[in-house]
């Protein structure tokens, strides 16, 4: 009787053993990437238990999120609206039993082209002038281009980007007795019409 019993035991710690090394959850496509007006794709969760997904972005979607054994999903990207590229992580997680898996699909997502003052983009000075900073941000080179000040005024440098670059305007000091405005525009060199403007106003 007990070699009877302990033949038994051995048996179910087998199965027991053999369920815990077949377990698993793995898709069928574990990358993808998207531009910044986002997509749509389909995967195949393939599992032999339950599953639920997590997902790190609520701009992303999936469809169906839950359910049981093999299943194919519908995940929806909507636009990238923030100014840095995202990776999005959804986590499959299966469960069989006491036993527990999971397995990721990473989602990159660029974003758009953009330039943008960090501080005021509108700034003021006084009638002895001086030079003026300003804090630039962008994910591209761009160019400078005056486009406004009829008294002659520096601008340094006449480039920058990507990343955090100061701008500095050197205004002239003003005899005029009036107020006056200088202004220049910084271009993304591959997308031109995405763009800020600095402006300088003068105290007469």
């Amino acid at each position: 009787m007990k070699r009877y019993l302990l033949l038994v035991f051995l048996c179910l710690m087998a199965v027991s053993c053999d369920q815990d090394t077949n377990f698993y959850v793995t898709p069928d496509v574990s990358t993808f990437e998207f531009g910044p007006d986002g997509g749509e794709f389909d995967d195949v969760i393939f599992t032999n238990g339950s599953w639920t997904c997590e997902v790190s972005d609520d701009a992303v979607t999936v469809t169906p999120s839950s359910g049981d054994y093999t299943t194919s999903v519908h995940v929806v990207v909507a636009p990238n609206t923030e100014r840095y590229t995202k990776a999005i992580r959804l986590k499959f997680i299966s469960t069989y039993g006491d036993l527990s898996r999971n397995s990721n699909v990473v989602v990159t997502q660029d974003c758009y082209p953009f330039i943008f003052c960090e501080d005021e983009d509108v700034k003021t000075i006084g009638s002895e002038g001086g030079k003026v900073r300003f804090s630039v941000n962008s994910n591209e080179a761009w160019s400078l281009v005056k486009v406004d000040g009829g008294v002659d005024f520096q601008a340094e440098p006449l480039s920058g980007g990507p990343n955090t670059t100061t701008v500095t305007l050197d205004i002239p000091a003003n005899d005029e007795g009036l107020a006056r405005t200088f202004k220049v525009q910084l271009q993304l060199q591959t997308h031109p019409g995405v763009s800020v403007t600095l402006t300088v106003i003068q105290e007469g």
